[in-house]
């Protein structure tokens, strides 16, 4: 798309996005590859388990080390030019320090009920919480690698710890329960990561400073609505999985498990990437007071056009990604598989559109929006759940992500999309999606042979994006 003639702006986007986008691809790669080993090798009850124990991995690092991360994204520009590198990291390291401290206090606290309820051992648990420490060092050198535009060695590291993690997901297999080898192949992938890290930026504090009362006051101004917002979301997300797990609906948790696992391996961190390389750009260009109306408008039309293909992909071949993925062990797996990606689509889109918030420093207003959604998910995932069981927790996953992106939409303070542009590219977009389907499905509809429904995936993508540059002048207009 670089040499279609598009705008400068489309231009800048794209290559952008394009620097980090190696990395992705190969973790994408090693999840086609990773995800279906964990499904044949652990069973039904420790896939379950092993889901389980990611959800909470994800809250709790929503609630402990991510915020901190982001404020170190969102104000190092501003504490560089004026010299106050050390006070920030200073601040950065004794709020980490103290949040790791709290982790724990809430393990000893929580473990027995979420043992008893949950159904996962102790252990485990301890387990999982320890790999928020090495996680949580990761996701702040990520955040000062976009600050510092290394997109090289941003997708280095990527590379480093996929293929660490599934060389020793493979030795810990031959002497650990599996749910611990997977565990345990990710804390030390993590570890190692972390270490290469840190010596390839170079960080320095010249001067270790005690607590900065006024930076402290700023990044938790920012960043604490944020935990409420993320655990929301992460209530919307995730939720059903626990659900299922309390009710003792095991087979329904692994279900649920497996595809969200699989739709967001592969899903997630293209989608999560296109934010992750354009933000430092867009905060940049408003702390500089550039206009950022075009720039944001034609961001959201290219996740749009790059993105609804794929996204489509999952809901019109959603039994034959499952077969392909799980055989014959996880068959019902792609009852929601459609609700899964379109729900991580939205999300993804919705960080775009609530860039506002971040701008002018309103996420009290996204948070409270958050937490109203959040609650409608949890009440909703009961009642679906409890009436649909599988299908009423991907409608349930689905209604309020809609609704959480609605009210966001309707939440006005800044003029900064051009909406009818981004509704039109996305229409097109859909309708790319569909038209390449009906070509693909007529195309071999009275052919049966091996490796057809392979040929049907590959076909689909080409034949998407094809017309996507042919039509690239009406998807960009």
């Amino acid at each position: 798309m670089l040499n279609l003639g598009l705008s400068k702006n489309f231009n800048t986007i794209m290559s952008t996005f394009l620097s980090y986008l190696p990395s992705r691809l190969l973790v994408v790669l090693n999840s086609l590859i990773i995800v279906p080993i964990l499904a044949h090798i652990l069973s039904e009850k420790e896939i379950g388990i092993f889901q389980l124990s990611i959800g909470v991995l994800n809250l709790v690092c929503t609630c402990s080390t991510d915020w901190i991360a982001k404020s170190a994204l969102r104000f190092y520009e501003k504490y560089r030019a004026c010299s106050c590198l050390d006070e920030f990291f200073s601040n950065i390291i004794w709020l980490t320090l103290f949040m790791y401290v709290v982790i724990f206090l809430c393990f000893i606290l929580f473990s027995d009920f979420v043992t008893e309820k949950f159904f996962i051992q102790k252990s485990v648990l301890l387990l999982t919480l320890f790999i928020v420490i090495p996680a949580g060092i990761r996701q702040f050198l990520y955040q000062v690698l976009r600050v510092l535009n290394r997109p090289f060695l941003y997708s280095f590291s990527i590379i480093i710890y996929q293929m660490s993690l599934l060389a020793l997901f493979l030795v810990f297999t031959g002497f650990l329960p599996n749910v611990f080898a997977v565990l345990s192949a990710m804390a030390f992938a993590m570890i190692i990561i972390d270490i290469f890290m840190l010596k390839q930026v170079g960080l320095q504090i010249n001067r270790f400073h005690s607590v900065h009362s006024g930076m402290l006051i700023e990044s938790l101004k920012y960043a604490l609505p944020q935990i409420l917002t993320n655990s929301s979301i992460w209530v919307i997300l995730n939720i059903n999985k626990y659900v299922f797990q309390y009710n003792h609906y095991f087979s329904d948790t692994a279900l649920a498990g497996i595809s969200y696992f699989l739709v967001t391996s592969i899903l997630t961190p293209i989608l999560s990437t296109f934010s992750f390389a354009i933000f430092p750009n867009i905060i940049k260009k408003y702390e500089r007071k550039s206009r950022i109306k075009n720039y944001m408008t034609n961001s959201i039309q290219l996740y749009c056009a790059l993105f609804i293909p794929a996204v489509a992909l999952f809901c019109y071949y959603s039994k034959i990604i499952t077969n392909l993925a799980f055989g014959d062990k996880y068959p019902e797996a792609y009852l929601v598989m459609s609700f899964f990606a379109v729900s991580l689509f939205i999300h993804e889109l919705m960080k775009l559109f609530n860039v506002k918030y971040h701008l002018q420093n309103k996420t009290y207003i996204e948070m409270a929006v958050s937490i109203l959604a959040g609650l409608i998910s949890l009440n909703l995932n009961f009642i679906l759940i409890a009436k649909f069981h599988l299908i009423g927790a991907g409608l349930a996953m689905l209604i309020s992500i809609v609704l959480l992106f609605s009210l966001n939409l309707i939440i006005q303070f800044m003029d900064y999309i051009n909406y009818v542009s981004v509704i039109k590219t996305a229409l097109i977009a859909v309708g790319i999606t569909g038209i390449s389907y009906l070509f693909v499905e007529l195309l071999f509809m009275p052919l049966s042979f091996i490796y057809l429904d392979i040929i049907k995936l590959i076909l689909y993508i080409f034949l998407c994006y094809l017309l996507s540059m042919i039509f690239a002048g009406k998807l960009f207009e």
